[in-house]
């Protein structure tokens, strides 16, 4: 179902009429409902939903500090990191593509040395990172400009829904656009000054969240169920391939 057909449905549950709860009040709910549950998703399910790739334009020399893709709440800014890779030296494949080394994440905490030693001195065959304040801080600096030196991999934002917003465009998988719905219910009725109404929609959302989270968990452990081909001699060795 589209945006249009989950406000209707939350509205109907609720017996509420667009003249009480216009859509752009309802769509205002909707939006803060999609980022909760992508939000638990993301964070509880270890499959790349709606990855990205996000780079540096340009190296700055001798800087180590570089903000995060972070925007506006209609774009698709990086919502949760995978991984870092770096270039250095213009290092090209046959292809033309250039030749990344993955960073290996680190808490400066646990460092033997303060951090401005390793922006200096650390191999850039094994370059470092961490993330803080929304930035990510690599070592070592670059001593050149390199045009996508710096390649981010990982899982977007979902721009805010408008009411136009189709089923395609949801991100979020139809099978659980119910939850969305019954997310709503609880601003609903909270508006409403149905308190008690309110609370017992809320837990009945938390219940179906994790049943949710929970299955496309299970998913991502049973390939046959997701109609991949079987390609191998035995299911033991695609489940070894998949936990792998």
């Amino acid at each position: 179902m589209d945006v249009s057909e989950v406000i209707d449905l939350a509205r109907d549950q609720t017996h509420t009429n667009d003249t009480q709860f216009p859509d752009a009040q309802v769509l205002k709910y909707l939006n803060i409902v999609k980022n909760n549950f992508w939000s638990y998703i993301v964070t509880s399910i270890n499959e790349d939903y709606d990855w990205d790739i996000f780079t540096v334009s340009t190296t700055v020399v001798n800087q180590s500090e570089y903000q995060l893709p972070v925007v506006a709440s209609d774009t698709a800014w990086i919502k949760k990191i995978n991984n870092i890779s770096i270039n250095y030296d213009w290092e090209t494949y046959d292809d033309g593509t250039l030749k990344y080394i993955k960073a290996m994440e680190i808490k400066p905490s646990n460092l033997a040395r303060e951090w401005n030693y390793y922006k200096n001195n650390q191999d850039s065959d094994y370059p470092i990172y961490y993330i803080a304040d929304n930035s990510y801080f690599v070592a070592p600096m670059p001593t050149a400009a390199i045009a996508n030196w710096i390649q981010v991999k990982g899982i977007k934002k979902i721009p805010d829904y408008a009411t136009t917003t189709v089923e395609a465009d949801m991100v979020i998988p139809i099978d659980h656009h119910d939850i969305l719905i019954q997310w709503i219910l609880p601003y609903i009725y909270k508006a409403q000054g149905k308190n008690q109404e309110s609370a017992s929609e809320k837990q009945e959302y938390i219940r179906q969240r994790t049943q949710a989270t929970t299955e496309l968990a299970d998913r991502n452990l049973s390939p046959i169920l997701m109609d991949y081909p079987i390609d191998r001699e035995s299911p033991s060795e695609i489940l070894t391939v998949t936990l792998n």
